[in-house]
C-alpha cells in the first residue's frame, strides 16, 4: 500500500502536466504600452495567471534585460518576455500538389542568456535569456522542478 501511494505521489507532477495545455506555456509581458494595445506590463510582473500565454508555434520562452546606465551608480533595467519566435512568415509546403502556408517551426536558440552583440556601441546592454519547458521565463526556477522535489520529500516522510 506505501509503495502504490509513493509512486502516485512520484508521479502526480507528471499527470498535473499532461492535463494542463496541450502547448508550451511562457509568461508574456512587454516593457511598455504600445498604442491601441492593452499590453500586461512587466513592471508590475507577479508570476499569476494573467501572465501566462499559450505558445502554438514555439519550443521555447525567452526573456530580455535591457540595462540603462544613467551614470553615478544608478541603473534602468527594462524586461520583456514571452514566446520565442522559431516560426518563418511564407513558409510554404507542397500538400497534396499545392504549396500551402505552414508554420515549421526552427530550433534557432541555444538554452540560456548570453548579451546581444549588436549593443557594442549602444548605451544599452541587452541579455536575452531562452529555455524549455512551461513558464521556465519567470523570476525563480521551474514550478514543475519544486512539485517534484516536494512530492519526493513528502514520500519519504509517508514511508
Amino acid at each position: 500500500m506505501e509503495l502504490h501511494l509513493y509512486l502516485f505521489l512520484l508521479m502526480l507532477p507528471l499527470l498535473l502536466r499532461l492535463s494542463s495545455a496541450s502547448c508550451m506555456q511562457c509568461y508574456r509581458c512587454d516593457p511598455e504600452r504600445t498604442y491601441g494595445n492593452e499590453d500586461i506590463l512587466c513592471e508590475h510582473f507577479d508570476g499569476s495567471e494573467r501572465y501566462i500565454t499559450n505558445c502554438e508555434h514555439s519550443t521555447m520562452c525567452y526573456k530580455r534585460d535591457t540595462s540603462l546606465d544613467l551614470g553615478n551608480g544608478l541603473t534602468t533595467t527594462t524586461t520583456q518576455r514571452g514566446c520565442a519566435l522559431q516560426t518563418m512568415s511564407g513558409d510554404q509546403a507542397k500538400i497534396n500538389g499545392k504549396w500551402r502556408p505552414v508554420n515549421t517551426i526552427y530550433d534557432v536558440y541555444n538554452e540560456g542568456c548570453a548579451e546581444d552583440p549588436s549593443d557594442i556601441e549602444r548605451a544599452t546592454t541587452t541579455v536575452y535569456c531562452y529555455c524549455r519547458g512551461d513558464l521556465c521565463n519567470g523570476t525563480g526556477k521551474c514550478l514543475a522542478n519544486l512539485c517534484v522535489l516536494l512530492t519526493v520529500i513528502i514520500g519519504l516522510f509517508i514511508s
